[in-house]
């Protein structure tokens, strides 16, 4: 049959496998608010919903944001936050357009760290002031 320290061993095996497969810390990021044309070097506001989809509580200390194009972003909320499993939070967040016209992918990252936790790509027309 089998061995004691055998069984133990599988136990552990799997007691440790049960506890590292739960969602800690498990959040999902939504972006809205992204509008279709700015006027160039104009400022605006867009949203971004955090919600802890997983089982434990979740902190703000590793959280980021990237705009991977011509757009610069600003964070306008500071200190740090927590979320129990299934609560939501709106964060704000600035967008600047470029100064000069033309058609740009807006593309708006957010991570948790290293992990990629929310995305958004939208084509926004940038418009001269001067009408030129």
């Amino acid at each position: 049959m089998f061995k004691l320290s055998t069984i133990i061993a599988v136990f552990v095996l799997f007691a440790v496998s049960g506890i590292y497969s739960q969602n800690l810390g498990k959040v999902k990021a939504t972006i809205s608010d992204m509008p279709d044309q700015m006027t160039e070097g104009q400022s605006v506001k867009v949203t971004v919903t955090i919600t802890n989809t997983g089982k434990n509580t979740w902190t703000n200390e590793n959280i980021y944001s990237h705009e991977l194009s011509v757009f610069e972003i600003k964070k306008e909320w500071s200190g740090d936050w927590k979320l129990e499993p299934g609560e939501s939070k709106e964060l704000q967040y600035t967008v600047t357009a470029p100064d000069k016209s033309g058609s740009f992918k807006m593309r708006i990252v957010i991570y948790d760290g290293n992990k990629k936790i929310g995305y958004r790509s939208k084509k926004v027309e940038v418009v001269s002031l001067t009408g030129k």
